[in-house]
């Protein structure tokens, strides 16, 4: 299994330093080729260089929200799956975050575990 995730590539896009430094570890643990992005500005960089299969996204950052990361990214990479990840639990953020074209909505805090096994789900 780590041999197939080798070759996925996934970002993770959150503001919150400490959350992002232990998913970017968990992630390479696991095998993917990780990288991340604090803001959307630096996320969207970083997707102009290179495609992603999946990105891990935090709804709430400064500057664009991850909701108008996730519209913009469904244009452009409508291959790539996008897993919300969010603190806000709110009924009209899910519809909002799914409607846009989200794979998965997983409200923070979350286990590890739970996001290694959507990221399988969603790559396979």
């Amino acid at each position: 299994m780590i041999q197939e995730q080798k070759l996925k590539k996934v970002l993770i896009v959150d503001d919150d330093f400490e959350f992002r430094k232990s998913l970017l570890k968990i992630m390479l643990k696991a095998g993917y080729q990780a990288s991340a992005a604090s803001s959307s500005e630096q996320a969207r960089e970083l997707i102009t260089r290179e495609a992603y299969p999946l990105i891990l996204l935090d709804i709430h950052m400064p500057g664009k929200s991850g909701l108008e990361l996730l519209k913009e990214l469904k244009k452009k990479h409508s291959d790539s799956k996008v897993i919300i990840m969010t603190v806000n639990g709110e009924m009209q953020t899910y519809n909002d975050a799914m409607n846009a074209g989200a794979f998965a909505y997983l409200n923070k805090p979350v286990k590890m575990k739970k996001i290694l096994t959507y990221a399988a789900m969603a790559l396979n």
